[in-house]
């Protein structure tokens, strides 16, 4: 997240995330499935708007969201700043705007990315003393993925999600993304997974220490979503839309998180824009984004 002040509001930009590792190792008790999960932000922000009031209330507006994204109170923007006011006892309002760009239902974590920045403006603007463990763990109940944007480099997971530490610098990865308009219900997936599971557990240790020894090739031999299996058995065009990306000698590619966006690790900034542009000539009903880490 960049935060900074303009007149009397803030601006945070909030980015998206790439799965570039992810692993389920079965249900838990709790409801929730215990993975493991690398992931990166990358260079597709969405703009937060924060300006603070002097009444109670918390106005809220979404611009160019999606009929999925919840102009409203169930948006979990809203969830998280009423979160952070119910566990700290204070109670001060805001008016907050939301500028989408990150696709919604893609598996790039807009959603969460937004409700992750409110919480951390919402600290900053309001001068709350919680610490950032209090604070990520606020995020982690609105949803598993919100922690991942308490860190500006790539990351790993564990339990639910919530479990988290910086695996520091990467390397300059760079990506085109595909995304059709349809969507996946994350849930849907997930309650699909272990039955499509082959319990040939994958661990993310080879990856990392490629990632460290910065062979391109290497690593995007690494990556790998389990969350692939099922979204394969539910949703029809899955085969379809890999291969789209698969035509144009991509490193390697996946689709991130519970879908539906695909990602191809190309060579360069260069063969990333190249592909790009070959994939909007080729597919005009759906998002083409060039991006990296």
């Amino acid at each position: 997240m960049f935060l900074y002040k303009s007149e009397t509001f803030w601006i945070a930009h909030t980015p998206a995330k790439l799965n570039l590792f992810f692993e389920v190792y079965g249900k838990r008790n709790d409801g929730f499935h215990e993975i493991t999960s690398i992931a990166v932000p990358i260079r597709i922000f969405d703009t937060l708007m924060f300006e603070p009031t002097q009444n109670e209330g918390i106005e809220f507006f979404c611009q160019n969201g999606s009929a999925d994204i919840p102009n409203n109170e169930n948006n979990l923007v809203i969830r998280a700043i009423k979160l952070i006011r119910k566990r700290t006892g204070i109670v001060r309002g805001a008016k907050i705007r939301l500028f989408k760009r990150i696709p919604s239902q893609a598996g790039l974590g807009g959603g969460s990315s937004d409700a992750a920045a409110a919480i951390q403006t919402a600290k900053h603007v309001w001068n709350l003393k919680i610490p950032d463990e209090e604070l990520i763990a606020i995020a982690a109940e609105i949803g598993s993925d919100c922690p991942v944007f308490f860190h500006q480099n790539a990351s790993i997971s564990h339990g639910r999600g919530e479990i988290i530490r910086s695996i520091g610098l990467i390397p300059k990865l760079h990506f085109v993304i595909l995304k059709p308009h349809e969507g996946l219900s994350t849930k849907t997936v997930y309650d699909q997974c272990m039955s499509c599971h082959d319990l040939q557990f994958q661990y993310p240790e080879k990856l990392i220490a490629e990632l460290k020894q910065g062979d391109l090739v290497q690593i995007g031999r690494c990556f790998f979503n389990r969350l692939e299996m099922p979204a394969q058995v539910i949703w029809q065009p899955f085969t379809q839309i890999k291969k789209e990306l698969e035509k144009f000698d991509c490193l390697t590619v996946r689709m991130s998180g519970s879908g539906t966006a695909f990602y191809g690790l190309c060579r360069n900034d260069r063969h990333a824009k190249f592909v790009a542009g070959q994939l909007r000539q080729r597919t005009k009903n759906y998002h083409v984004l060039v991006t990296s880490n």
